[in-house]
């Protein structure tokens, strides 16, 4: 198929598109046949004020365009066509091929080595840069790619600018680091179409064709065009506040067919140069951020070419933080060195009381105020200065009652990330202020950190909670009977039990604040219900209580002093009672085997302690006292021995006795207690009983005696009958 057949189709496709004017195809739209005024404004952005605009141009070939889903590269601007803008709006194929039937353009001819040019667009207008360098962004596309590729159908556009500093004309839209121009030729896909060769291409300069810069959108659903380049910028340095004189210009090389167009991005004619940004240890969804008293932030002030001369470049400071006290001064001046691009100034946040986030915003001032009115700002940049990181725990370390939680308070800093340790008992070990229910006594540890990156110390804490179990259960044992004087010894079951308890027992008699109640020398007084407490404090108490009877025995009934005489027998001892016990002294010891040996046969004064007991009581001990004294008793004398022969010599058991003392009775029995003699006042014996001389041996006497003070004394003893 030729190419007048393509255009003639081609034609008939778009005879709807100009019934209205505007078309939306796919996800770009575009509203044709704008004025010069309103293409210039929309391509107007920060750093350049426009003025003078002119149009030549087909008043379909030229429109703005927005994008809501594309291929393109681009969001919005203007569009300049060798052919019809709102074609471009429509996906690939049909051809988009239009003859406007206007005049070329005779410097694009001989930038593309066209002889001729056809259709062109042209928008031109004067401009006013703040900064030293004027850019902005662009897309080329044609519907000589693919088929007229390195061909001589090489559709050019150019972006000439001219005025202070540039000898003549200079075009700014170029190959990427190259002087070559952007055109089919020199951006494509390297392969050469139906009508070209290579060598129409790589006559372009040095690296042509560009293959990385190019886009094949044959099938494409969103633009016209079957190839097109990526987002490329053009830039030129300029003087600011000096008026330059720019021309977008775009036409079909050799003939009108096949349809070329260049988009340009809205906003994107700028001349702000100059800028600056924000950095921080701590990215933040508010943006860059810094803790006071940790790592610092910075502010980088850049100019987009390195030049020979330094850049004295001036800023305002502003925002919620105070210069010099929220962060280090800041002068409002720096320096970007020469044959430099940057210069980064620091910024420390001073530990200051808390606050909440405060921010730190500078503005970059241009260096020429081409108005001669007030500050220009041409850029902002925004710190966040956070308070330096602090946290400290409310809650002191404390005794809790098992299986009660606590809940554990604190305050803290912003931003900050929390960790527990251990994480037992804890219902969030992530957050500050968990809900705590260990099951013993545990130590947590916390640990605060600041963003990553913010170079700001851990911060830690620790919390030492006591767990106090509950008393369930106490038992003061069974009563108790005991004998007075016996000690007492009581030790309460308490389960669970637990060092930190307090214990107590009261009575009527007092209160003891031991676990084991201790009654060393009970008496009947202290008989009655003591009641023991076990208490936990917080967690509370149980009780119970035990009877104690302590029961009394008497002395024994009757301890008579016992007086003896030397020498004397005695025959009972005077005290009466109930299972008496004997001891030699008046505590402590063992009790004797039976009743006391009594020694008369020295004068002496001998004690002796006696108790009665029942069943396991035993009473007090009484003393008991035997005086031996030397009675009448030395002033009688009985022979121990006489032979009743009637020899003459020893005949009688006589007894002799001092003045004073008389015999008043003699009784003499034999070894069968059979009584052989008896005699009222001391008459001495014979031997004879019943007529005879009684038999050889020891017969026992019985002598009684009244002393001369009255006393009456016994004597009894042995006397040996001898032949």
């Amino acid at each position: 198929m030729n190419r007048y057949l393509y255009t003639v189709l081609k034609s008939i496709f778009l005879l709807q598109l100009f019934i209205s004017g505007a078309v939306a195809y796919g996800q770009i739209s575009i509203t044709a046949n704008q004025n010069a005024t309103v293409l210039a404004q929309r391509l107007a952005g920060s750093g350049v004020t426009i003025t003078n605009a002119t149009l030549t141009c087909a008043a379909a070939a030229n429109g703005v365009f927005t994008v809501t889903s594309s291929n393109l590269g681009l969001d919005s601007g203007i569009v300049l066509t060798t052919g019809n803008a709102m074609a471009v709006a429509a996906a690939e194929p049909p051809l988009t091929s239009n003859n406007n039937n206007t005049n070329g353009d005779p410097a694009l001819a001989a930038l593309s080595g066209a002889s001729t040019t056809r259709d062109a667009c042209m928008l031109q207008f004067d401009l006013v840069p703040k900064g030293d360098t004027v850019k902005f962004e662009y897309v080329f596309g044609s519907e000589e790619y693919i088929n007229s590729i390195c061909g001589p159908y090489n559709d050019a556009f150019a972006f000439f600018i001219s005025g202070p500093g540039i000898a003549g004309t200079y075009n700014m839209a170029r190959v990427p680091g190259t002087n070559i121009p952007v055109t089919v030729n020199s951006i494509n896909n390297g392969i050469p179409g139906t009508y070209g060769s290579l060598p129409n291409c790589t006559a372009m300069g040095a690296g042509s064709p560009f293959t990385a810069y190019y886009i094949n959108n044959a099938g494409g659903t969103t633009v016209g065009y079957r190839g097109f380049t990526t987002v490329l910028t053009a830039a030129h340095s300029v003087n600011p506040c000096d008026t330059y004189h720019l021309k977008l210009t775009i036409a079909d090389a050799q003939n009108g067919l096949y349809d070329s167009g260049v988009f340009i991005k809205a906003g994107s004619l700028q001349s702000t140069t100059f800028s600056v940004a924000a950095q921080g240890p701590v990215t933040l969804p508010g943006g860059k951020a810094l803790y006071k008293g940790c790592l610092p932030g910075s502010f980088t002030f850049s100019r987009s070419v390195a030049k020979p001369s330094p850049q004295v470049l001036n800023y305002q400071v502003g925002g919620t933080a105070v210069n010099g006290t929220d962060y280090t001064s800041l002068p409002g001046t720096v320096t970007i060195p020469a044959n430099a691009t940057s210069v980064t100034v620091a910024v420390t946040g001073l530990p200051t009381p808390p606050a909440g986030t405060r921010d730190l915003i500078v503005r970059l001032l241009a260096p020429a105020n081409c108005s001669g009115g007030g500050l220009n700002v041409i850029d902002s940049a925004t710190l966040l200065l956070l308070d330096a990181p602090q946290m400290s725990l409310l809650t002191n370390d404390t005794t809790v009652c098992e299986g009660n939680y606590v809940q554990i308070e604190g305050n803290s800093s912003t931003g900050l990330t929390f960790n527990w340790t251990p994480a037992i008992g804890l219902n969030n070990t992530g957050i500050l202020t968990p809900l705590a229910n260990p099951a013993t006594s545990t130590t947590y540890v916390l640990k605060a950190y600041a963003a990553a990156g913010s170079g700001c110390d851990t911060l830690t804490g620790a919390l030492q909670l006591n767990i106090m179990p509950k008393p369930l259960y106490v038992d003061a044992g069974e009563d108790v009977n005991v004998c007075e004087h016996t000690p007492i010894m009581i030790t309460p079951m308490i389960a669970p039990d637990n060092s930190a308890f307090t214990y107590q027992w009261t009575s009527a008699h007092g209160t003891v604040t031991d676990k084991i109640l201790e009654i060393p020398d009970p008496s009947v007084a202290q008989s009655g219900t003591y009641y023991f407490t076990v208490s936990s404090g917080i967690c509370g108490s149980v009780s119970d209580s035990v009877q104690i009877n302590i029961v009394s025995f008497p002395l024994p009934p009757a301890i008579e002093p016992l007086k003896v005489c030397v020498n004397e027998m005695i025959k009972k001892i005077p005290v009466t009672g109930s299972n008496l016990k004997w001891y030699k002294d008046a505590l402590g010891g063992m009790p004797l085997e039976g009743a006391p040996q009594i020694n008369t046969a020295t004068e002496q004064v001998q004690q002796f302690y006696v108790s009665q007991s029942y069943g396991d009581c035993e009473s007090e001990r009484g003393r008991f006292t035997v005086t031996v004294e030397r009675c009448c008793d030395d002033f009688i004398f009985i022979p121990t021995a006489f032979t009743p022969n009637q020899d003459g010599l020893n005949d009688y058991f006589e007894m002799k006795v001092h003045d004073g003392t008389r015999i008043t009775r003699v009784e003499i029995f034999n070894r069968w207690g059979q009584m052989v003699y008896l005699e009222d006042g001391g008459l001495p014996w014979n031997g004879i009983f019943n007529g005879k001389v009684v038999d050889l041996g020891n017969y026992f006497y019985h002598v009684t005696y009244l002393c001369k003070d009255g006393t009456l004394l016994h004597k009894r003893g042995e006397v040996l009958v001898v032949k």
